[in-house]
């Protein structure tokens, strides 16, 4: 998803030295990785990071930004280099084993972690992961000719048209439309998600999904326009350990427009499967 970073003033960032990769941890207990979406970085996890770090240690990992040497050098960020990122991460924070959350395509790149370190990763909680077949029938976060004219000129339709595509209701970007804009309005930026969104576009999951072998919880809304609820409901019983569970009135961003019935969901889920 995209937004713009929020305030996290209780944790401070830093950054896995000669890497783009950044990182914030707060509360204790047994470890939590999150993974942000397209462009979400800090912002996705603001309203659900204090909840869960009451019972857990909470990492948040921030993939190297779009305006990056990073990103530039790589001309967009695949699944397959944040998954690389990830186990970047797991290494240099000495993480031995963790659940991990993704939302949207940080759902893909937990779930190819996971299929590739199984030994490190306890469960998975998969909130409207991308990924699940819907790129087959050309779902988009990018509705119409939205990429022709973010590459033209900056243009406030288009950016509302973009966030409609990922919330439910305007109220849950609003307060972060003004700093959307400036970003959407730097060239480098705006080049780097575009790349990125070009190279995870035609990315699935479904190939894993049968043999990941943990714990997992898909949390879908029922109003996504980017990954239809539909396949979800398809892909929850590749998994062989698998839970799905489905919100009303909610959208591709659980965690920002249902931020307690997603801890809560979340927390039961952990607590069956004995990471609490």
């Amino acid at each position: 998803m995209i937004s713009g970073e929020g305030d996290m003033s209780s944790a401070s960032q830093s950054r896995i030295p000669s890497s783009d990769v950044t990182y914030r941890v707060a509360g204790s207990g047994r470890d939590l990785v999150l993974a942000h979406g397209l462009g979400g970085l800090f912002h996705s996890w603001s309203a659900i990071l204090p909840m869960l770090a009451r019972t857990h240690r909470v990492w948040e990992v921030g993939f190297p930004a779009f305006d990056s040497d990073t990103t530039a050098q790589r001309r967009g960020n695949s699944i397959g280099d944040w998954s690389e990122d990830l186990a970047r991460f797991f290494d240099h924070v000495g993480l031995e084993r963790a659940a991990v959350i993704g939302n949207s395509v940080g759902g893909q790149v937990a779930t190819t972690y996971a299929h590739a370190h199984r030994d490190r990763v306890s469960a998975l909680v998969l909130l409207a992961s991308s990924g699940l077949g819907e790129n087959n029938e050309g779902y988009s976060l990018f509705p119409g000719d939205a990429v022709r004219r973010l590459i033209k000129r900056l243009e406030e339709d288009v950016v509302r048209a973009i966030l409609r595509t990922v919330f439910s209701a305007d109220e849950f970007f609003e307060k972060e439309l003004p700093a959307i804009q400036e970003r959407l309005s730097d060239r480098r930026w705006k080049l780097g998600l575009l790349g990125t969104a070009r190279r995870v576009r035609d990315a699935t999951i479904l190939p894993l999904l049968p043999q990941i072998e943990l714990p997992t919880l898909l949390v879908c809304g029922e109003d996504d326009r980017i990954v239809p609820v539909r396949f979800a409901r398809a892909a929850a019983p590749l998994l062989p350990h698998g839970e799905l569970e489905i919100f009303p009135a909610t959208g591709h961003a659980p965690q920002i427009e249902r931020p307690e019935q997603t801890h809560d969901r979340v927390l039961r889920f952990l607590h069956a499967a004995g990471w609490n």
